[in-house]
């Protein structure tokens, strides 16, 4: 019986990928100040490595071969360090990339098909400049004996260290053309030039990986945590779960990341049933930066942010191969962690809140724009400081106020019936541009009160809205960089209506610089409602998340206003601030994180560099339960607070990145 200890919240990735042209490995490894710089950053959690991806161990291996240039047994020295001053310490193991076992069984490297990016360097001269980053390492294929290998090293590495826990590393579906996966997909009745058949050999390959290795380590220790670090899985891909013991979301925000991943996909990972943690890098911009140093400021709001959205927090770093620990990394790390511990208490076992769900286009659909029009839906509702989840079709949709699809949501049977029972129950739906229509044919799967007529025939139009529609949106027709669907109205009320503009811009015939301007109403509608439905015609998700254009944030939150009045929280916190709401595991207490920060871009990188102070921010609550009393955390400072008589406790709250409001009932 698989049983995990709970995962601790101040964790340190140490990458050690150390080429063999590099001598003197270890050299200068000291037990002392391994673990002095560790305690002096208060770090609870370790990964060590074993294997890297240059395909070296750092341990006298048996199954593998050590570093050439290795002048200790460092692997052993870490873990019997860490183990006498109770820091964990679970063991790395690459997997995807090796480029020892490349060179020594060329048979086993990942041939990617014809038209794919390439997996692993291109064949040049040796002296050629190298690429960086993800491109340059042999992939290896997991269809061959490369499979036993892994196996056979694992197994060395439990029996001989009994891990806490294993990470392997660059995992996930790879189509592969090399002789064992043609042979396999000959032995299928499969065609190794159907891009099809390529990817189902892929996820069955992948799959046995998987099983394999966890029942391999489960059968030696049932106790050992174990993560997969795929680098190809989407939200929805829940077939991999049972092989996970917790959920690690890798997101450095200046590696290509970006501020908003980590906060989108943790919105679906807690609706999962492990711990999660969140991981970032004390780089500058992402992985194996030798010399690279984050902004202290943007690494503890990084680390803040995690905490508030209760995951534990893992920060990457690179050792030096000498061995030696750099003490400036760790004077970060620490500033970062700093304040962590006493937050803790309140943020463990504890359930998020949410109003809002987002049905997730890319759990759901294979769209090649389907991961945008999620972020779209994301940004708007976390701007306008909606509590949202993200979830796919198995989950539980009664428990939200409002269902949101997307963009490109086709409808299945199975999907229309759960909406059917959803809308029954008295639950809303806002939905736009094709999601509603059936899988198999352009026709809404549900009574939207209109019928479906396909595709505006415009290149652009515009959007007028009427007075159902309040806020701060302008009267006059907007623009939208890409037209909308064309509905025919029956018995819906409609909210907003299309403009068309006087032609499609083409060479011969055109006006200005961009496109015609708005000429006269279109026929067909921008918002309808039907009942407890709302249809935009436009693809207003992907285009808010291409363009930014305040006013699609404005007409959707204008939209999800006729559907919930009094949301659970309202409060005054800037657009670029974030708020996240637990209830604590004695259900009568409830805890408000309210972040900010401000993401900048310099050169190609977001920085987060000035973290303010913001003074006197509103909160407005409504809680099922009366509000007794309002404290500042961790401090448990009282503060005073006031309820209206429509049951919203209102306190003002000053924050500088990070601020928890204990609501007690």
């Amino acid at each position: 019986m698989k049983s995990f200890k709970s995962i601790r919240y101040r964790q340190v990735h140490l990458d050690f990928h150390t080429s063999e042209h590099i001598t003197g490995v270890g050299r200068h490894f000291d037990e002392e100040q391994f673990i002095s710089v560790l305690q002096s950053a208060q770090v609870d959690t370790i990964n060590v490595f074993a294997m890297c991806h240059h395909g070296w161990s750092y341990f006298d291996t048996k199954v593998g071969k050590p570093h050439p240039h290795l002048e200790t047994n460092l692997l052993p020295r870490m873990l019997d360090a860490c183990s006498k001053n109770d820091i964990e310490a679970p063991i790395y193991m690459t997997v995807g990339f090796n480029e020892l076992s490349a060179r020594e069984h060329p048979d086993w490297v990942a041939i990617a098909p014809e038209g794919d990016d390439p997996y692993g360097p291109p064949k040049s001269d040796p002296e050629d400049p190298r690429s960086t980053g993800f491109d340059g390492w042999h992939m290896l294929c997991l269809n061959t004996p490369y499979l036993q290998y892994l196996l056979d090293y694992t197994k060395e590495v439990m029996v001989r260290f009994q891990p806490v826990g294993i990470f392997y590393d660059i995992v996930g579906e790879y189509p592969c053309v090399c002789s064992y996966c043609r042979a396999s997909l000959k032995e299928m009745g499969l065609d190794a030039n159907n891009a099809d058949h390529r990817k189902q050999l892929a996820k069955q390959v992948y799959l046995n990986y998987l099983q394999k290795t966890s029942e391999l380590i489960w059968s030696l220790n049932p106790e050992t945590r174990l993560y997969h670090n795929c680098c190809t899985e989407k939200m929805g891909e829940k077939q991999y779960y049972p092989y996970y013991s917790h959920y690690d979301i890798e997101s450095l925000p200046t590696g290509g990341w970006g501020y908003d991943y980590f906060t989108s996909m943790v919105r679906y990972i807690r609706k999962q049933d492990f711990q999660y943690l969140g991981m970032t890098g004390k780089f500058h911009k992402s992985w194996g930066e030798f010399g690279g140093f984050k902004n202290p400021a943007a690494l503890k709001y990084e680390c803040q942010q995690m905490l508030a959205f209760g995951a534990r927090i893992c920060i990457g770093d690179q050792l030096h191969p000498d061995g030696r620990m750099d003490e400036e990394t760790y004077r970060i790390i620490g500033e970062a962690f700093d304040g962590i511990a006493a937050k803790e208490p309140w943020c463990k076992d504890t359930t998020s809140l949410a109003e809002i769900a987002i049905l997730s286009a890319n759990a759901l659909m294979d769209a090649d724009d389907s991961r945008t029009s999620d972020m779209g839906a994301y940004m708007m509702l976390e701007e306008g400081h909606y509590l949202f989840d993200i979830i796919d079709d198995s989950m539980d949709f009664s428990v939200y106020r409002i269902i949101v699809l997307p963009d490109c949501i086709r409808v299945s049977d199975t999907l229309q019936s759960k909406l059917e029972d959803y809308l029954a129950s008295g639950g809303n739906v806002i939905l736009s541009a094709e999601s509603g229509l059936r899988v198999d044919r352009p026709e809404f799967a549900l009574d939207l009160g209109v019928e479906f007529k396909g595709k505006s025939e415009w290149d652009v139009d515009y959007t007028s809205v009427t007075d159902q529609l309040t806020g701060s949106l302008v009267r006059s027709p907007f623009l939208n960089y890409e037209s909308g669907y064309q509905v025919q109205v029956n018995k819906a009320e409609v909210l907003a209506q299309s403009y068309r503009p006087y032609f499609n811009r083409r060479y011969g015939h055109f006006c200005s610089h961009l496109h015609a301007p708005a000429k006269e109403e279109a026929d067909y509608p921008a918002v309808i409602k039907h009942g407890n439905i709302i249809y935009i015609a436009q693809p207003l998700f992907r285009l808010y998340r291409k363009h930014g254009v305040q006013l699609y944030r404005d007409l959707f939150l204008a939209c999800v206003k006729q559907f919930i009045s009094a949301p659970t929280v309202k409060t005054d916190l800037p657009s670029a601030g974030k708020v996240n709401l637990t209830r604590q595991s004695n259900g009568t207490d409830y805890v408000l994180h309210l972040l900010y920060a401000v993401p900048i871009l310099r050169g190609d990188t977001q920085v987060i560099e000035d973290i303010l102070t913001l003074k006197d921010i509103s909160v407005q609550i409504k809680l099922d339960e009366a509000v007794k009393q309002v404290m500042l955390l961790p401090e448990m400072t009282m503060i005073p607070h006031m309820t209206n008589d429509e049951g919203y406790t209102s306190v003002s709250v000053s924050l500088t990145g990070h601020q928890m409001v204990l609501f007690q009932t």
